[in-house]
């Protein structure tokens, strides 16, 4: 076995070390906060969930009347599927609400929902967004976080 020698730690290299996982713990849980607190003023943005809510009216009653997929709910149980829309739409905005239902996959699985189908869906949405004058900046945001789930829902 080749001599390996040990190098002596200096104080001020530990005390550097120190200052900077400390720096970087607090920058850490600085963006964790504004994260939830940017969650919190989009839900505020969207007017809470009496906002939410009227968003979820508007936007079902646009999918009602779409040819596109209308026929994808023709057996689902609409209330319930505006009650969940709404805890989920609240609790991804960092609303109180507390979304119960089947996560994504497990909702859409064996529905074979296509590309064309989620972009119907997409457009009914922001179409509702803004019949109910949700402020451009709080559509952007809450799109974005709506857009990661297709790959939970398209083509499965």
């Amino acid at each position: 076995m080749p001599n390996v020698s040990v190098y002596p730690v200096r104080p001020w290299l530990t005390r550097s070390l120190g200052i900077m996982l400390l720096a970087a713990s607090a920058a850490l849980v600085g963006c964790a906060n504004q994260s939830s607190s940017d969650q919190s003023s989009l839900y505020r943005q969207l007017g809470g969930n009496a906002g939410i809510t009227t968003v979820v009216h508007t936007f079902i009653g646009i999918v009602a009347a779409d040819k596109r997929i209308n026929a994808r709910f023709a057996h689902t149980n609409i209330q319930q599927f505006e009650s969940q829309l709404v805890d989920q739409l609240g609790q991804e905005t960092g609303g109180p609400e507390v979304y119960t239902g089947p996560d994504m996959y497990q909702a859409h699985k064996g529905m074979n929902i296509t590309e064309a189908e989620w972009t119907a869906f997409m457009q009914d949405f922001a179409l509702a967004l803004k019949k109910d004058k949700v402020p451009e900046l709080a559509q952007a945001r809450l799109i974005s976080l709506l857009e990661p789930q297709k790959s939970e829902i398209v083509g499965h």
